[in-house]
């Protein structure tokens, strides 16, 4: 049986990370969506997402067939329960929530509309749960680290050097090739789980929830509170809190980051701070990408940083930020709140050949280089998708 997960709903809800991803490839906690729902099913997902994306993901074969496959909202969190109900779909059979949010159709059709409808009356699961838009994945982020560290603890972690101080060793999971000397690693607050070829260097100081992604970095003296993740291949210093940052992405110098997610390949230079609550600890406004306006987020929000931007040295982050793909951002003072897609400076007008070299120029530095579809991609929203002008 193919199981296929679909962001096609949603997608502006999460922007702008999903400017440049589908949903199922965001990283929450030790998994992505798709990591995450792959344990429960014990078998690969295919992702069904907008036609730009496509082409990013390689495991496309429903696409070429017809035969009937399980198509799952990607946003959906998967626990036992409802992973039993989605199995046990018949052909024609569609999963509702009670709230009458669609949950999974069991199909041969291949167009979205065709697969939201079913040959027989929905079936109803009492209990679903969607993470609802891109701020809802910090809300989800401490629950979905507890959950997955339980699908880690099968394995046996590999041994703690006997230098650093540990509280709550029993919570801890260190994968294979992992490096931790000298650091303090309380996990009596949640788990914490370092990934394969990660380094922690000395004086680190680390409380769960915390998840720390394949060869990621923690650097000396770095303070970092849960729930944060670390994803692969990021570099992360100074002190960090209630983050989350989905890979490749460094944030490696003193300075405060909190209440934020940062996309993949994106930079914050030394000394940058952002704010995550007002002087007047008043309601945060943050725009919304998808709806065009400002609306109130809570009390803490700090930002949310899509893929390949970066923030020059020594930079003042405005409480509930919003950053768009492919920024580079450099200015005196508080920065702007809204920053949309290719912003140069605090304006817009990032050309897009200057934008790909200097996005390869950041690849090369971790051992990779742009692909032809990112690319596409990437031509795709500097084509279609116009900076807007707002301000706040």
């Amino acid at each position: 049986m193919q199981y296929v997960l679909v962001d096609l709903a949603d997608r502006e809800k999460f922007y702008p990370f999903s400017y440049t991803h589908s949903i199922a490839h965001l990283r929450i906690g030790i998994y992505s969506i798709q990591e995450r729902w792959e344990q429960y099913l014990k078998v690969e997902c295919g992702i069904f997402t907008t036609p730009y994306l496509q082409k990013l993901y390689s495991n496309n074969s429903f696409l070429e067939n017809t035969e009937p496959a399980i198509f799952i909202n990607a946003t959906c969190v998967p626990d036992d329960h409802l992973v039993a109900q989605i199995i046990a779909l018949k052909e024609g059979e569609k999963l509702i929530s009670t709230s009458g949010k669609w949950i999974a159709t069991h199909s041969c059709e291949r167009a979205f509309e065709k697969i939201l409808l079913a040959n027989f009356a929905p079936l109803n699961f009492d209990n679903a749960h969607f993470i609802n838009d891109a701020i809802d994945l910090l809300q989800w982020h401490p629950i979905l680290i507890e959950q997955d560290f339980k699908f880690v603890k099968k394995a046996k972690s590999a041994s703690i050097d006997a230098s650093n101080k540990v509280v709550a060793p029993e919570n801890i999971f260190v994968e294979s090739g992992a490096q931790i000397h000298c650091a303090n690693l309380n996990a009596s607050t949640g788990p914490i789980y370092i990934g394969k070829d990660a380094l922690i260097m000395e004086g680190a100081s680390i409380r769960g929830p915390f998840v720390l992604g394949e060869k990621g970095v923690v650097k000396m003296n770095a303070s970092i509170y849960g729930s944060t993740t670390v994803g692969p291949y990021c570099l992360a210093g100074g002190e960090i809190k209630n983050s989350i940052l989905l890979g490749f992405s460094n944030k490696g110098h003193e300075g405060y980051l909190g209440d934020s997610i940062i996309g993949h390949w994106c930079n914050i230079g030394a000394g940058t701070c952002n704010s995550n609550i007002k002087n007047t600890a008043g309601k945060v406004q943050m725009w919304n990408e998808a709806k065009q306006i400002w609306e109130i987020v809570g009390q803490k929000m700090g930002m949310l940083m899509g893929d390949y931007s970066r923030f020059a040295i020594q930079s003042s982050i405005n409480t509930g930020s919003y950053v768009g793909v492919s920024a580079n951002i450099f200015g005196n003072g508080l920065l702007p709140k809204y920053l949309p897609n290719f912003t140069w400076g605090i304006v817009s007008g990032y050309q897009f050949n200057k934008a790909i070299d200097d996005i390869n120029n950041w690849k090369k530095l971790k051992g990779f280089e742009i692909t032809p579809e990112e690319k596409q991609v990437l031509a795709y929203l500097h084509k279609k998708l116009p900076s807007h002008h707002s301000s706040f």
